[in-house]
């Protein structure tokens, strides 16, 4: 079925921040040149004198709000450096003019004294605490927690590992976009924060007015704006000292410096204890996470949701350790931590192999959960078959054909934590002879809106045609919370398929008036009464249903989609070329296969990517050295390969249609069998992404 969300955007229409028609003042930021100084004294007087409107770190006022597990988003530190900027880019003082060039101009007059401090580029010279990033604390371990579940087995075998995973950027095509109105009583937001309508009661706490959020069409997110919450409280301050509109757009440098919604980098050392067949007995797992200038995060525990992947270990110890860095904060980018957990569960599996001469399949095979429900202690998998997924992959001769001294090939097994509990709400209604169905979050081009419509047309048995969505504020569907964590499958059938069962119960009252009959059967988009008669659901219009979907299962998360891939990739001339990618993927039951062939071939793309090319790069005083998409190693189109995906359902006994979350499970696995791949040809252990031929050969 074709997409029913992106016609206007192919025609040009797509209606994004910088599209709405504005009138009013522009914002610029003035952001840190270092990544550790001191603020001495900043002096607005001479772009104030030509007609500036600037405002600092000690003009903001603003109440610390509590939110969860929301790393760069977080509104609990300062949201604009005041004594002491902590990263490059840091936002020190925010310039307002009549347009964003005279902004910008009149930003180059705010004089600025720092007095440059020693910065902290790395874990290890976090950990050694000669140069602390919050003074107050008196160490960068900002946090440390273990979790432990079964009994660490230490006999039989045993490796140890030192694996690296580094920091990337969600680089969605749009960045932030925000404009900000004073109103009467408080403000109007206009901007592509995600879930906006929630995230806007966080707004209110912090200023203490009310606050009215309109979503509109985001340029991709997957979590990456949820850290616009932080520019939204700056600007929304701004708007109501000043008394004016603000606009403010963000440029790719910018994200790039200081989005605070960076993927996480992680330093792991595990240690496995397994028996000479390959049976793993158990893993002690110890991560040290850079979260950047923050002072927690919830991407290093969010493995917590499957701390074992898709494998049966009998015990498990797992230690974060959270490391304050001069480093632009990191966000909750796509799997929001969980993609390096995966990578390293299968660097661990393939070490393990390596080790006992067995092949990556068998290890993987004696290893694999196969019976369900499976309920670990950290986790309840509701369903699924990796050693059918695996049967499959290893199926493909023409894959394995492909081997020979230049291409390898490489495989990975996986699972990855979907729907954590929560609800979801919509509205539905009748309206000019059509469905309407009404959504609290922006469109991000996931195909949500695209889903809604055709469920609804699907239950109530009407073309898709006869349905069509709206986009509702904060005011209007206050606790939607939209797309993050794989949830929208299971959460928007949930809340779908609800309202369109109580919009048929309103609806059949009105029909047995109109009918002057009693209605004995809905079929086909039509009421029928007992003596023939019938009339059309879509001409019953003046009922509105409010429905909220929730769901609470025994742990945080509901449902473990199940994917293996094949990767294969070809190294020649001192370069790495992907050339074929092959994913068997246990979705649940699939809403719509398209919707999920494209989610898994964006996933895919990435995880390959992050293997292979994109990465922050920071010297040892976490000076930012890749402040461009060509320095960063964005891919274009021709350095990724084909992508094939193949839907293998197992519907879930714990959501509504027995769909499963997929939007995040892509990402890791990729990067897994993409390193494994190359290791195929190289004959070397790879123990850090993104993959050096060079730094392995030197």
């Amino acid at each position: 079925m074709r997409r029913i969300d992106v016609y206007d955007l192919l025609v040009g229409k797509g209606n994004y921040v910088d599209d709405i028609t504005y009138k009013g003042k522009y914002a610029v930021f003035i952001r840190s040149p270092y990544s550790h100084a001191r603020v001495i004294n900043i002096n607005k007087e001479d772009a104030e004198r030509r007609g500036a409107l600037v405002l600092t770190g000690k003009d903001l006022v603003s109440r610390s709000v509590e939110s969860g597990e929301r790393e760069g988003a977080s509104l609990t530190t300062p949201l604009m450096a005041i004594n002491k900027a902590l990263y490059v880019g840091q936002p020190v003082a925010l310039v307002i003019a009549n347009d964003p060039y005279e902004a910008m101009d009149l930003a180059e007059l705010v004089q600025i004294d720092y007095e440059p401090l020693e910065g902290i580029g790395s874990i290890e010279k976090a950990l050694q605490n000669k140069v602390i990033v919050f003074e107050d604390l008196k160490t960068n371990v900002v946090r440390e927690q273990t979790f432990e579940f079964g009994k660490i087995n230490r006999q039989g075998r045993h490796l140890e590992l030192d694996l690296y995973w580094s920091r990337s950027s969600g680089n969605p095509i749009e960045p932030y976009g925000v404009i900000v109105i004073p109103t009467d009583d408080g403000l109007t937001i206009i901007s592509n924060q995600q879930a906006g309508n929630v995230v806007s009661n966080e707004i209110q706490k912090a200023l203490g007015v009310k606050v009215v959020h309109k979503n509109v069409r985001q340029g991709g997110s997957f979590g990456e704006k949820f850290s616009l919450v932080r520019y939204l409280t700056v600007l929304g301050f701004s708007a109501l000292k000043f008394k004016v509109p603000i606009k403010w757009i963000e440029t790719r440098t910018e994200h790039l410096m200081a989005s605070n919604g960076s993927g996480p980098e992680r330093k792991f050392k595990i240690h496995a204890y397994y028996s000479s067949d390959g049976r793993v007995n158990s893993l002690d797992i110890h991560i040290w996470e850079d979260i950047g200038a923050s002072r927690d995060a919830g991407q290093p525990f969010k493995p917590l949701g499957f701390l074992t992947g898709p494998y049966k270990v009998g015990g498990i110890r797992y230690t974060g350790t959270l490391v304050a860095t001069n480093k632009n904060p990191a966000g909750a980018f796509r799997g929001a931590g969980t993609p390096p957990h995966t990578w390293a569960l299968e660097r661990t599996m393939d070490a393990i192999a390596d080790d006992l001469g067995i092949s990556k399949a068998e290890v993987r095979k004696i290893n694999a959960i196969d019976s369900f429900p499976y309920d670990t202690g950290f986790a309840y998998y509701d369903s699924g078959n990796p050693r059918g997924l695996l049967d499959l992959a290893l199926s493909r001769n023409d894959i394995f054909a492909l081997r020979n001294k230049n291409t390898g090939v490489g495989l990975a097994l996986s699972t990855d934590p979907s729907t954590p509990s929560g609800s979801e709400r919509v509205k539905i209604k009748v309206k000019n002879n059509k469905v309407v169905i009404g959504l609290g979050f922006g469109p991000e081009g996931q195909g949500n809106e695209h889903s809604a419509v055709v469920m609804a047309s699907r239950l109530l048995g009407i073309s898709p045609d006869d349905v069509t969505y709206e986009i509702l504020d904060n005011t209007e569907l206050p606790t939607s919370f939209g797309p993050g964590g794989s949830r929208m499958a299971i959460y928007t059938f949930g809340a779908v398929s609800g309202a369109v069962e109580e919009l048929k119960a309103r609806l059949r009252r009105k029909a047995e008036v109109i009918l002057n009959d009693k209605v004995i059967d809905y079929r086909d988009g039509y009421f029928i009464g007992e003596n023939g008669g019938k009339v059309r659901i879509t001409s019953l219009e003046g009922e509105e249903v409010d429905f909220t979907y929730t769901l609470q299962g025994k742990y945080r998360f509901n449902a473990y989609p199940f994917a293996c891939d094949l990767a294969v990739v070809r190294v020649e001339d001192g370069k790495i070329r992907p050339i074929k990618h092959v994913v068997y993927i246990d979705p649940g039951t699939p809403i719509d296969e398209d919707l999920v062939r494209e989610q898994v071939i964006g996933g895919t793309a990435i995880g390959i990517s992050l293997a292979l090319y994109e990465h922050y790069v920071y010297d040892d005083n976490a000076n930012l050295l890749t402040t461009s998409l060509a320095d960063y190693g964005m891919p274009t189109a021709a350095d990724l390969p084909e992508i094939e995906v193949n839907i293998v359902p197992t519907p879930s006994p714990s959501t509504p249609y027995g769909a499963k979350g997929i939007g995040e499970i892509p990402v890791g696995i990729a990067a897994a069998a993409v390193t494994n791949a190359i290791e195929d040809v190289i004959k070397r252990r790879i123990n850090r992404v993104p993959v050096s031929l060079e730094d392995l050969f030197e």
